[in-house]
């Protein structure tokens, strides 16, 4: 017996279609008062430079600072901890 997926299917679209739901999304995030500049900037030097290239680099970003926020999150938290005194 086959086990079917609960996600539900994504349905492709063109190519030029999704492109196009991509740049108003990515547009949305450069026009918010709330995006950082540190984003704004990169998303803007992405949209000028190489797809594969940038993918590449979100990559290298993602495995370098994804867990190196972790890691301070944690630092943080752990500082906020109340210590038990005995």
């Amino acid at each position: 017996m086959k086990m079917r997926s609960t996600r539900p299917m994504r349905i492709h679209q063109e190519p030029e279609v999704e492109l196009a739901a991509i740049d108003r999304r990515i547009a949305w995030v450069l026009n918010h008062p709330g995006t950082s500049p540190w984003l704004k900037a990169a998303l803007e030097a992405a949209l000028a430079g190489d797809p594969l290239v940038v993918a590449n680099d979100v990559e290298m970003l993602r495995h370098l600072l994804l867990p190196r926020s972790t890691a301070h999150a944690l630092l943080v938290a752990e500082a906020a901890e109340p210590r038990n005194s005995m």
